[in-house]
């Protein structure tokens, strides 16, 4: 008998006490993330009301955008109301294990949801009555960690003047995990359509993947951290049959990768660039890409910036000060902002290339800072592109075209006219180009210009150039 009643006390001690501390812990998170949202620049939390008890918390949290960020606009009063007003209530819930019943029956830790107020937006927006604008619930586990569902319903945008324009949203609906060691994130809008007179534009198949690795409040706090991403568009299709002008992009995605130093003092950042297909009025595009990278964040740097950025009244003056106190470090750092890769086909032509690019050996900041001598005796470059011979006729063409548009003489020609005359001068400007030495003409005749600096010494395809300073 005493081997079973020690383990169902056991269990009658856990079901009693861990409630509480559950409890103690929601509100000690709830806390922690209204700090991290208020440090955040631009944004601002409160908690308005709470109330706990031995297997519940509940809150109600204010969240809206910092007025402040706006004061030095020189904006009337009426209009900072509106930023007043761009703020909502949101009402949690909090169910504490281990037995949970908030979001279905289950075992764990916690059981909690967050909704806005019914009236959120619906001033602007038409959504279902039974509906929230946002709503997000989840739980944490036996084992502490935590995972949670959000989402928001279809919504359209409420014409103010009744002139048949429409915007129409499919909603969001996303998933997420919470843990000690890492977070990830999915989320997708099915749709998103705007149709007006002579207008439809309209997305497809919005996308969102993350994953950050240890910390997820860091980012947050504006500190640097381990993460993947990737946002993808399947595709965004506009159409303006007044001005014949059709656009279709198919399945742009850009991915990004950051990683921080060992000591936390540094950042790099990869983000790469493709669409599967771009087509519009003189312009087409397949297998589009660009792989790139910027090393070497100082934090320091980074986050002084970004607090600027959230007041772009004072942002002159924040940047003199940065410049002051921030920018020595980071360019001690010695930054570097590559494109790895580079490559497509527009039209019938093929392109492909690269830069890398770097800022080293800087002990002090010259006087005075744009010194252009000084910056290209720090300057580390080396860079090539390759085109086809299509591809150089048509960039050769979109340069001469443009050369031509913004000559006076030529105001009274048409789009065909100096298509023509374009046509018949790029064969010439190339030649001349080529023989200038400001490309070469490869074994497989294709043409290629490399750059490379160093020193304060260019080259240009081989060949040493002076630098005018």
């Amino acid at each position: 008998m005493k081997k079973i009643i020690i383990p169902v006390a056991a269990i009658a001690i856990v079901g009693l006490v861990a409630p509480k501390f559950t409890g103690s812990a929601i509100n000690e998170g709830l806390d922690n993330f209204i700090a991290s949202v208020n440090s955040a620049p631009g944004y601002k939390a409160t908690i308005e009301s709470r109330e706990t008890s031995w297997f519940s918390s509940s809150a109600v949290v204010k969240v809206g955008i910092d007025p402040a960020m706006f004061a030095d606009l020189g904006l009337s009063d009426s209009d900072m109301e509106n930023f007043e007003n761009l703020s909502a209530k949101v009402n949690v819930t909090a169910q504490h294990g281990p037995f949970l019943s908030l979001n279905g029956l289950g075992l764990g830790l916690s059981a909690w949801k967050a909704e806005v107020d019914e009236s959120v937006f619906r001033e602007f927006l038409t959504y279902a009555e039974d509906e929230k604008f946002y709503s997000v619930k989840g739980g944490v586990n036996l084992f502490g960690s935590a995972s949670f569902e959000d989402k928001m319903p279809s919504f359209t945008v409420i014409s103010e003047d009744n002139d048949g324009e429409e915007i129409a949203v499919s909603g969001w609906n996303g998933q997420g995990t919470l843990s000690s060691s890492n977070a990830s994130y999915s989320g997708l809008t099915e749709s998103v359509k705007l149709v007006a007179e002579g207008v439809t534009f309209e997305i497809k198949a919005i996308t969102l993947e993350s994953k950050i690795e240890g910390d997820w409040m860091a980012a947050m706090r504006s500190e640097f951290y381990d993460s993947v991403g990737q946002f993808g568009i399947e595709s965004i299709s506009f159409d303006m049959p007044m001005m014949d002008t059709n656009v279709k992009l198919d399945n742009l995605l850009i991915d990004v990768l950051t990683e921080k130093s060992e000591d936390g003092k540094l950042m790099d950042i990869d983000m790469d660039y493709s669409i599967k297909s771009i087509d519009m009025p003189d312009f087409s595009g397949r297998d589009l890409l660009i792989k790139s990278e910027i090393n070497n964040i100082e934090q320091a740097f980074a986050k002084a910036y970004q607090e600027a950025s959230a007041k772009p009244a004072q942002m002159e003056q924040a940047m003199a000060e940065i410049i002051e106190t921030k920018l020595l470090p980071q360019l001690q750092a010695s930054p570097e902002f590559n494109i790895t890769e580079m490559s497509g086909k527009v039209g019938e032509g093929n392109f492909s290339g690269m830069f890398m690019g770097k800022v080293t050996g800087v002990d002090a900041l010259p006087q005075p800072i744009d010194d252009p001598a000084f910056w290209a005796s720090k300057a580390v470059v080396d860079s090539k592109l390759k085109l086809d011979k299509a591809m150089a006729l048509w960039l050769g063409q979109q340069v001469v075209t443009s050369q031509i548009q913004s000559n006076p003489n030529a105001a009274g020609m048409t789009d065909e006219e100096i298509k023509a005359v374009a046509a018949q001068q790029v064969d010439g400007m190339i030649e001349m180009f080529t023989q200038q030495g400001m490309i070469t003409v490869t074994a497989d005749g294709e043409y290629e210009m490399t750059f490379t600096m160093q020193d304060g010494q260019a080259v240009l395809n081989g060949n040493p150039i002076p630098l005018p300073f």
